[in-house]
C-alpha cells in the first residue's frame, strides 16, 4: 500500500515539474478591447518621443490587440520599464478607468519584439505588424512633438 502512495506521489511531482517548465506562449497582462479606450504610438529616439500616433477606433484597438496576443514568448527577461535601446516605440494603452498600461516595441536582430515592463519579452511577426500599420495607422494622423520620455510619463500624455 505504501508503494502505491509512493508511485501516486512521485506521479504528482513529475506531473507538477512539467507543468511548471512547459512554455507559455500568451502574453499575460493584455487589456481587454473593451477596456482600452485608445492607444498611442510614440516613436522614441534617444530618450525623446518625436512623432506620435493615436488610434481610438474600437476594430483598430482590436486588431492590434490580437497581433500582440499571437506573439511568441522568447527566453529573454524584462528587467526595466522600457528597453535598453536608443529607438523603441512607446506603446501607451489609454484605459476606460482613467489609467494607461505602457509597453514597448523594438527590433533587435532583426526581429520585432513586444515588451512588457517586468512581464516577458514577446516577439511579434513583421508581417502583421506591417499590414496594421498600412491599413490603420495614418500619415495624417501624425503628430510631430518634441518631448523627454520623462515628460511623457509624468503628463499623461
Amino acid at each position: 500500500m505504501k508503494k502505491k502512495h509512493y508511485l501516486v506521489l512521485i506521479g504528482l511531482i513529475i506531473i507538477a515539474i512539467l507543468l511548471k517548465i512547459r512554455p507559455n506562449n500568451k502574453v499575460h497582462s493584455l487589456p481587454k478591447t473593451n477596456d482600452v479606450i485608445g492607444f498611442s504610438l510614440i516613436n522614441i529616439v534617444d530618450g525623446r518621443g518625436l512623432e506620435k500616433w493615436t488610434i481610438s477606433d474600437k476594430d483598430d484597438i482590436e486588431k492590434f490587440l490580437q497581433i500582440l496576443e499571437h506573439s511568441k514568448k522568447t527566453n529573454k527577461e524584462s528587467v526595466s520599464d522600457f528597453p535598453n535601446k536608443n529607438n523603441f516605440i512607446l506603446v501607451s494603452f489609454g484605459m476606460s478607468d482613467g489609467g494607461y498600461i505602457r509597453n514597448s516595441i523594438y527590433e533587435e536582430d532583426k526581429s520585432l519584439y513586444f515588451e512588457q515592463a517586468y512581464v516577458g519579452i514577446y516577439e511579434l511577426s513583421y508581417k502583421d505588424i506591417s499590414s496594421f500599420l498600412k491599413s490603420s495607422v495614418k500619415e495624417e494622423d501624425k503628430e510631430t512633438i518634441s518631448k523627454d520620455l520623462e515628460d511623457i510619463l509624468k503628463n499623461n500624455f
